[in-house]
């Protein structure tokens, strides 16, 4: 990494513009609406000493392009109070070159007077107006949606000025659009136009631990909101640490505890808990509803240390800001694993991922499920590419452990293909046996070498649960 880059991101934790939070609580809410454990102000940058560190930076970036630029044009509004001071650091670097920015209303006297078309850009500019050949390169202090970046590739190019090879932002905070979109490449593509930042999110990251400047808590924080919520180019200089392991075995039998009294809970677990192809259990709403998790936890720790996967039928159907306070209640009651089927959209997935990473659950994912009438080739309301993009998004998050319909096997070899695609090894959980017609050895035949069915009935309703719950981690 360019010593400048180090030296911004030294400058601006000095300077308290840039904050990386260690406790969720400090976590700011962004323009998008996304609770991030990170945050840049620049406009804190706003005297002059802070102003003229600032510029200094973006011209480091502007040489260090190897773009050569004729003129700096301050896109309104941050833009405009960027394009002089630079424009003067670019000069101390060696690099003479002039400074534009718009007008808001159009000059109509004194130079301005008379003008013909080609010189009609002095009436609608400050500063050294660009010849037609002239290099623009483009200041502004970040890139959300980019709106204003293609106001101002517009209005250049009415006047016939298309020579836009760079345009400069201080930091990228490098994540795709609430619609998934990768703004900045969309932006590249569609006008031609390179862009370049000071630093980005990945190297705010590295500086940090490298030079021990935030807690392992923070940077762990802030490497996860990067998986989730990242770019591709992002996502993969995350690559490793995220893969979880929920059950100690590669193959196992989790039950799925949908019984009515916490008694019977209580006896389940005691009867099951020794049988070695146990692998954990599965805990819905009934149980945590009707008596309580800490309660339900409290019941199953007495006889067992195997994971406890809350299933809340559906998790990750509501909006996105409630993937926070979700998580926190599991983390609280002692919950291991939390199973989500996000139906409401990338965002809300994108966030309850997050939030349950950040409170150190386990994320188990599903998308289709094991009744008929689901998706829509069935007859249902949830497209079939819908249901995939559930996992597709999961997996570029480094989500590693799926929910698939038992049941339905050529849907579970689509879904491992679609998984492994994005270059994850999944670990798949199957529900849809004994009731539902499914057989635990031909879904797990299909699944691989990392699997767990998931049998609700089959066990909990055997007159001996311990025999049926081997009988059926026999099939494995």
């Amino acid at each position: 990494m360019e010593e400048y880059k180090h030296e911004f991101i030294k400058f601006l934790l000095q300077t308290g513009a840039l904050k990386v939070f260690e406790n969720s609580d400090d976590d700011r809410t962004l323009k998008s609406g996304r609770i991030s454990p990170w945050f840049v102000n620049i406009g804190d940058f706003n005297d002059g000493a802070s102003s003229t560190a600032l510029s200094g930076f973006y011209a480091d970036a502007i040489i260090n392009s190897g773009v050569p630029a004729d003129v700096l044009y301050g896109i309104p509004d941050k833009g405009v109070g960027l394009a002089t001071p630079v424009a003067m650091a670019m000069a101390q670097k060696g690099h003479n070159v002039g400074w534009v920015f718009s007008r808001k209303d159009e000059k109509k006297h004194g130079e301005a007077s008379n003008l013909g078309p080609e010189e009609r850009i002095k009436a609608l500019t400050v500063g050294r107006a660009p010849k037609a050949a002239d290099a623009i390169v483009q200041l502004d202090d970040v890139f959300t949606a980019g709106d204003a970046k293609y106001e101002a590739n517009v209005f250049l190019k009415s006047l016939n000025r298309n020579n836009l090879p760079l345009l400069v932002i201080a930091v990228d905070r490098q994540e795709v659009a609430i619609d998934s979109r990768e703004a900045i490449a969309e932006y590249q593509e569609r006008t031609g136009t390179r862009v370049v930042s000071v630093v980005n999110a990945v190297d705010v990251r590295q500086v940090l631990k490298e030079g021990g400047l935030a807690s392992d808590r923070a940077l762990n924080r802030l490497a996860n909101y990067i998986r989730v919520y990242g770019t591709k180019e992002a996502r993969s200089a995350m690559k490793g640490g995220l893969e979880q392991k929920i059950i100690g075995r590669d193959r196992s039998v989790i039950p799925a505890c949908d019984v009515e009294t916490l008694e019977q809970f209580e006896e389940l677990v005691k009867q099951t808990a020794d049988v070695p192809g146990i692998g954990g259990y599965k805990l819905g709403f009934e149980l945590g509803l009707g008596f309580g998790l800490p309660a339900v936890v409290k019941a199953a720790r007495k006889y067992t240390d195997k994971p406890l996967i809350y299933d809340h039928q559906k998790a990750g159907t509501d909006i996105p800001d409630t993937g926070k306070n979700f998580a926190r209640v599991m983390k609280r009651a002692g919950i291991d694993t939390v199973i989500l089927f996000p139906q409401a959209g990338p965002e809300t997935e994108r966030a309850w991922i997050y939030h349950a990473l950040d409170n150190g659950l386990n994320v188990i994912v599903g998308g289709r499920m094991t009744h008929p009438a689901y998706a829509v080739s069935e007859g249902g309301f949830i497209t079939d590419e819908g249901a995939l993009d559930m996992y597709r998004l999961a997996a570029r998050a480094g989500i590693n452990n799926f929910v698939v319909p038992g049941n339905k096997p050529a849907v579970i070899k689509q879904i491992k293909g679609i998984v492994e695609a994005e270059g994850v090894s999944p670990i798949l959980y199957a529900p849809g046996f004994v009731a539902q017609g499914g057989k635990i050895a031909a879904a797990a035949e299909v699944a691989g070498d990392r699997f767990h069915g998931i049998v609700g009935r089959g066990i909990y309703k055997a007159l001996d649960m311990k025999q049926a719950a081997i009988e059926h981690t026999s099939q494995l």
